[in-house]
């Protein structure tokens, strides 16, 4: 289960069993979503929040946080899903510090 970033006491991973499309699971505390990204033509066109099972989906303010997060690394998120899944090298985890705006 590869932790891709730390971002203001959100965590976005993957599993290392997943699936089309590309998407990143979010845990907040006790929460967790997963955010899909739609991709048309190699471009991202929109983000869909997805509820997990029985858990708790993400608090509307870090549903707004991770939104623009996933937005804004949308390029790097996809180059590391295809290093891990396709050419199945390590990813390594990043903590991040600054806000995205």
């Amino acid at each position: 289960m590869p932790k891709l970033y730390e971002y203001f006491g959100m965590v976005f991973l993957m599993f290392s069993n997943e699936h089309s499309p590309i998407h990143v699971h979010v845990r907040y505390g006790s929460y967790e979503s997963v955010i899909e990204l739609i991709m048309l033509e190699g471009k991202l066109v929109n983000v869909v929040f997805r509820k997990l099972g029985n858990k708790r989906a993400l608090p509307v303010a870090q549903q707004r946080e991770a939104e623009l997060f996933v937005r804004a690394k949308a390029k790097d998120i996809i180059r590391k899903w295809n290093d891990y899944f396709v050419l199945n090298k390590r990813v390594t985890p990043e903590h991040i510090t600054k806000r995205i705006k």
